[in-house]
């Protein structure tokens, strides 16, 4: 028989709500507010030691071993043990060189990247899709070199003004609130998952860019198994659904690092919705071509991407075990 739920069982998940809420508030207040202070007002030669000094080898320890499967997973015996070694140091060395990077512009802002960047042939082509089309485009990029600068130089290179980030909402709410302001600082807006889809669509109908980074293996997202490096993986299908409805291309680009603070920005051919294919056929299509041209620049710059991250966890038999199927 339906009905409410026994009154004990209530209060007992108001109760819980209620210690997770202000859980999230301690460790805001006494841990994620003064670290954030710290990392944008401490001085940049103390910020380096600390995060090449320790974090560095912290992180290292604590992604190796994934590192490593994936390099095996991938590269098989084209790479022995001391290589892979290797290329997992280059691997933190590079994220924690990002790090530093980002730190560098919360101090000084998007200017930062001023005569940093080797992108001549970016801004043409930005300045080509502008002029074609009043409609946006969906810059596609992925977990290599720096794609949180990547963010901040589409936003100030765009005639348009503000871009707009596609990301996921943490779970505590302060936390997210502070990256929101973050982002706006650095020029783009955020736009979440959960978010009805009209928004990051009206965003791109008025001629602006939305940016998503859909190179990891995201369980609770609708996707479909396709190759990449040399496996199946499950691949987020919501970059070809938002560009077919929105009605325009997705570019795929990569801010990939040169040497520490200096970067050169790598971009492929706009990839356009063909609206006479069928529909499910025109999705697949468009996410084996992105996630085919993000393949190739990784392993350009394997030392460049997140190998740590568990990219084919997801596979069809426990895709059915969860109730769900591609999409």
């Amino acid at each position: 028989m339906g009905g409410r739920p026994p009154a004990s069982t209530s209060l007992t998940y108001r109760l819980r709500r209620r210690l997770k809420a202000v859980r999230r508030w301690i460790a805001w207040h006494f841990g994620l507010r003064p670290l954030l202070w710290f990392v944008t007002h401490a001085p940049a030669r103390l910020m380096r030691w600390l995060l090449h000094s320790v974090v560095e080898p912290i992180a290292w320890r604590a992604t190796r071993k994934a590192s490593d499967r994936h390099l095996r997973k991938v590269y098989g015996d084209q790479l022995d043990a001391s290589r892979r070694r290797a290329l997992t140091r280059a691997v933190t060395r590079n994220f924690v060189a990002g790090l530093e990077e980002t730190t560098t512009m919360l101090r000084e802002g998007p200017d930062w990247l001023t005569d940093r960047v080797d992108d001549a042939e970016t801004v043409a082509l930005v300045r080509r899709l502008e002029q074609e089309s009043p409609r946006g485009f969906l810059g596609l990029t992925g977990h290599v070199g720096n794609w949180e600068a990547l963010g901040a130089w589409i936003s100030r290179t765009s005639a348009r003004g503000l871009g707009a980030v596609v990301a996921h909402r943490m779970t505590n709410p302060h936390l997210n609130a502070a990256v929101d302001r973050i982002r706006r600082r650095l020029g783009m807006l955020t736009f979440y998952r959960d978010d009805p889809p009209t928004q990051p669509i009206r965003h791109l109908r008025d001629g602006r860019v939305v940016a998503v980074v859909p190179d990891q293996d995201v369980k609770n997202l609708g996707g479909i198994f396709i190759p990449f490096l040399g496996h199946q993986a499950y691949t987020p299908t919501g970059p070809a659904r938002l560009a077919l409805a929105a009605r325009v291309p997705i570019v795929p680009g990569v801010m990939v690092r040169t040497e520490p603070g200096r970067f050169r920005i790598e971009i492929g051919e706009p990839i356009h919705p063909d609206f006479s294919n069928e529909r499910n056929a025109e999705i697949e299509r468009l996410t084996r071509a992105w996630s085919a041209w993000i393949e190739q620049v990784i392993r350009r710059h394997p030392e460049q991407w997140a190998w740590w991250h568990p990219r084919w966890a997801t596979t069809p038999e426990k895709l059915t075990a969860r109730g769900r199927k591609e999409a």
